[in-house]
């Protein structure tokens, strides 16, 4: 990955927020609906609170501060290679310990270190060709059981594309399909869950997602894999 989003780093949460216009929602709100998200699938698939999370490609620490209210006892670690974002996130969350990443190894990370580690809409940030190396640091950092949830934009819905389509901190992404992320988890994968169906205005419909989970129309969706 490249630091593209130093530009972005001070306007970044005003920015999704426009461009997230036709939602209804701004992006902390997606920042909290993932962390809680996140808290429920810990919560299925492991047997212990965890202690240590690693939020991969944190940028300005937004979801790691909602994934550390939810989890006040647990050690939250960040990187991104944006370097302008990483001040922002130890600002955020302070007792958090962030570092500015290069490259595919994650050298000042051990083996086996962490409980959780997730990414909220960053592999569509990485080149293709660079994602087989990116799964093989994050296995290495994984420790045995532990769960890695991959928080992507679904493809298949066309309200993600249109908003993908129009979003200049997209201009050199591309969008991962959910059956592409089941195959880049290989023997990990666990499930593919779906979620999004509705924007603001038909709120009230959003308790019924929980029974749609599998359905793949959701604006968003989550590839869990376990080690």
């Amino acid at each position: 990955m490249n630091p593209e989003f130093d530009k972005f780093a001070n306007s970044y949460r005003a920015e999704q927020t426009k461009y997230l216009g036709p939602t209804g929602e701004n992006s902390l709100y997606f920042a909290q609906l993932k962390a809680q998200k996140l808290q429920e699938w810990v919560q299925k698939h492991l047997p212990y609170i965890p202690n240590k999370i690693l939020d991969f490609g944190c940028g300005d620490g937004a979801m790691t501060l909602e994934v550390k209210k939810l989890f006040p006892n647990t050690s939250l670690y960040g990187v991104d290679p944006s370097s302008e974002s990483i001040d922002l996130a130890k600002k955020t969350v302070p007792t958090g310990f962030f570092y500015t990443s290069g490259g595919t190894t994650l050298s000042f990370f051990e083996s086996n270190m962490f409980d959780v580690i997730y990414c909220a809409g960053v592999f569509h940030h990485i080149p293709f060709n660079e994602h087989a190396d990116y799964f093989k640091e994050l296995y290495r950092l994984l420790r045995q059981g532990g769960l890695l949830v991959l928080f992507e934009l679904n493809p298949l819905n066309l309200g993600t594309q249109f908003i993908f389509i129009g979003h200049p901190m997209e201009t050199n992404a591309k969008m991962l399909t959910p059956w592409y992320a089941k195959k880049i988890t290989q023997t990990m994968y666990r499930e593919t869950i779906f979620y999004c169906f509705f924007p603001k205005f038909l709120r009230f419909l959003r308790p019924i997602e929980k029974w749609l989970t599998k359905l793949p129309f959701g604006g968003l969706y989550a590839t869990i894999a376990q080690k």
